[in-house]
């Protein structure tokens, strides 16, 4: 029936009728209510068939409204995923930015420093230039005075040299000298022999000899004289000779020594001059190393300038990096906010078949750990032990509880189970409020090894992931949470993942939650 008219003649007929009419609401084939509105049928009619057009309308209208919202959720769960590889890339950029400002502030201290040392060599060079000057005006004023002394010095050279030459004649004169002393003597002992002689003739001649005695004695006593006196005189020149072989002696040394004082004032007077134009060389080369600090210094100063302006611009990009990654996280946090809303909608996305997934199993182990304690396996504080002990020697590092024992016999079974019952979905964990994830899925419960990397990738079980993602899931207490994110597997590798979650209440407290995380 899909429409049925009452008139008023005919309600009067049959006592059961009443005037009006009776309408079907049909949708997509399928009969969905009958309803009826009594009345005259003239007005109710109309009114009838408008109320049918505005329910299926309505109805059509849900329909395209559940239709858009699960494309938009479907489409909004693939942005959130190329949000996080951005937001990923953003944070990669803003670690460079910061390393490189941080590069910037030590290249900016190093110029700073430069400058600084450039200023103080330039003022050290402006003080060993006002040195150098100085010294170069008193080398030259002491050259001056060595070649003034070295003029005395040839003069004094000279004298000796002329008076060792006028010894040597005197030397020469002497010997002269001594020579007719010599012959003198000689002579005063042949006039004393002739003398002896006449003598002994004026003694043999008697009485007439007596006057040629006298004579002979007068002789006889100026030879003596005159041998006494060439004596004399040959003594006195024997030691004027050695006193004027010694002043020749010393004359010769004099003019030796005065000869090396020459070379030696000659030798000071050329490094005299050697310093002076070193000096001049020197101060030339200071004034070109002054300028050229000076020049480092203007040129620093204007590239610290620059750094400052470029590590300026670097603060900046990173402020606008990290607002870029905020209202990223913002867009995120509202796409999972959406995917929740239309779950819990019952609109049919990709993620409901994991949400529901999660939720029953996360029921389930709560029954589990209920089972538990109501054997008396563990109490209620052992189920919730936080002491968590680190395994020594671990690396990552891992730690056991009072109800780890227990998780390694009860949970296997159901997060296997989930792991193997779909192939996008890399793991099936149980987590306690503060992250600890004391069983994993087999396949991440490796032994540990010598390999931090290794181990990061193939032992998790026993590990504490306590980031912002696994925090919110292990403390969320609504019904279910969705998360994107990147999993670290170690050695620098990412996985890109979502991640479901449900509480796990054991007695209605709550204990941890239950993460799936899928592809």
């Amino acid at each position: 029936m899909e429409e049925y008219g009452v008139t008023k003649e005919e309600a009067a007929k049959s006592s059961g009728m009443r005037e009006g009419v009776n309408m079907g609401v049909d949708f997509e084939g399928t009969r969905l209510i009958n309803f009826g509105i009594a009345g005259p049928l003239e007005t109710v009619r109309p009114l009838a068939r408008i109320v049918r057009f505005c329910v299926t309308s309505l109805l059509r209208i849900r329909q395209e409204e559940t239709t858009i919202v699960a494309a938009f959720a479907r489409e909004t769960g693939g942005i959130g995923k190329q949000m996080i590889e951005i937001a990923e890339d953003i944070d990669e950029v803003a670690t460079k930015v910061a390393d490189q400002h941080a590069l910037l502030a030590e290249l900016q201290q190093g110029i700073r420093a430069l400058s600084d040392a450039n200023q103080r060599i330039v003022a050290a060079m402006e003080e060993t230039l006002a040195g150098a000057t100085a010294a170069s005006a008193e080398a030259e004023t002491s050259r001056q005075r060595v070649r003034g002394s070295l003029g005395d010095i040839d003069e004094v050279v000279r004298m000796v040299t002329d008076g060792r030459g006028l010894l040597l004649d005197l030397q020469d004169a002497m010997g002269n000298v001594v020579g007719v002393a010599q012959g003198i003597g000689h002579i005063a002992r042949q006039t004393n022999l002739l003398a002896l002689n006449a003598t002994i003739e004026a003694a043999r001649a008697g009485e007439h000899g007596k006057g040629f005695a006298v004579v002979a004695g007068e002789v006889k006593e100026l030879s003596r004289r005159a041998g006494s006196a060439s004596a004399e005189i040959r003594q006195t020149l024997e030691g004027l000779t050695g006193t004027a072989g010694k002043l020749v002696e010393q004359g010769d040394h004099s003019a030796t020594k005065a000869g090396g004082l020459t070379a030696e004032t000659a030798a000071i007077a050329d490094t005299m001059d050697h310093i002076r134009t070193s000096l001049a060389e020197m101060a030339g080369r200071v004034e070109n190393v002054a300028a050229d600090a000076s020049s480092i210094h203007d040129r620093s100063s204007g590239l610290s300038a620059e750094i400052d302006q470029a590590a300026e611009a670097l603060a900046e990009f990173r402020t606008r990096l990290d607002a870029t990654r905020s209202r990223l996280q913002d867009l995120l946090d509202a796409g999972e906010r959406l995917v929740v809303l239309t779950a819990e909608a019952g609109i049919e996305t990709q993620e409901t078949p994991f949400v529901a997934l999660a939720r029953e199993k996360a029921r389930e182990i709560g029954a589990l750990f209920e089972q538990e304690l109501a054997k008396g396996a563990l109490s209620p504080d052992d189920l919730f032990d936080e002491a968590y002990q680190p395994v020594p020697g671990s690396n990552p590092p891992q730690y056991t509880t009072r109800f780890t024992a227990l998780a390694d016999r009860v949970l296997p079974a159901v997060q296997e189970a989930v792991k193997a019952g779909n192939g996008r979905i890399m793991f099936c964990t149980a987590v306690d409020r503060n992250g600890y994830l004391p069983t994993h899925n087999l396949e991440f419960s490796k032994p540990q090894g010598g390999d931090p990397a290794w181990n990061a990738a193939h032992c998790r079980n026993r590990r504490k992931f306590d980031d912002a993602v696994g925090l919110k899931a292990a403390r969320n207490t609504n019904p279910f949470a969705v998360q994107s994110y990147r999993r670290d597997m170690g050695g620098g590798k990412q996985a890109l993942m979502l991640d479901v979650s449900a509480p796990i209440l054991v007695n209605g407290r709550h204990w941890g939650a239950l993460r799936i995380g899928y592809v």
